[in-house]
């Protein structure tokens, strides 16, 4: 299927902002409404619903229920069960390139900032190596694998023995010495959840 003539392209300007990317994070583990999205971010009800409502125009979101439509705050009121939002994965494999992808990095980096001297680090790594073939194939495969493994057990905020975690994933294919760009891995790209799948 092409993503590109059957689906819209995701804007990646729309998750250039270190909160927007939080919440798509968040919503990889479990559908929340905008209170609940409040309330774990400590953000407020409006800002919550604000955000869900552009995110899930842009692609990035969806309805957990399948219905089209925004977070209201009236349907809850009137008795109705809140609306309940999740990552949409799909929007992993249509991003738009186009343009934005400063922005997004800029909003990642800033996120990261927050994530590091909030968190204990566990592990990190950074290289810029020349590689086999070969030997860069397996290490993308062994990076999918994990971005895969983090979004499918990726679970509900502080349920049984889950550990709050900051997963990101970032492969670069540079330029040769002729200066040819190589294919790269960009934050719109198949995860990192964080433009890809966030988590």
């Amino acid at each position: 299927m092409s993503w590109e003539k059957d689906a819209p392209l995701v804007p990646l300007r729309a998750l250039a902002n270190p909160l927007r990317i939080r919440i798509v994070s968040l919503l990889t583990g479990a559908p929340m409404s905008a209170t609940e999205v409040a309330e774990e971010l400590g953000i407020a009800h409006g800002s919550a619903s604000y955000h869900l409502r552009r995110l899930t125009a842009a692609g990035f979101l969806r309805r957990a229920d399948g219905a089209p439509g925004a977070e209201s705050g009236g349907a809850a009121r009137r008795g109705q069960p809140p609306k309940r939002y999740e990552y949409d994965p799909d929007s992993a494999r249509r991003p738009d390139r186009s343009r934005d992808s400063e922005l997004l990095l800029e909003a990642l980096f800033t996120d990261l900032r927050r994530r590091a001297a909030a968190g204990r680090q566990v592990t990190s790594a950074d290289a810029e190596v020349w590689l086999p073939r070969e030997t860069w194939a397996e290490v993308r495969a062994l990076t999918e694998r994990a971005v895969r493994l983090v979004h499918d057990k990726a679970g509900p905020p502080r349920t049984g023995d889950g550990v709050h975690v900051s997963f990101t994933a970032m492969l670069l294919e540079l330029g040769g010495e002729s200066g040819e760009s190589g294919e790269s891995g960009d934050p719109g790209g198949q995860p990192g959840k964080p433009g890809g799948e966030r988590g």
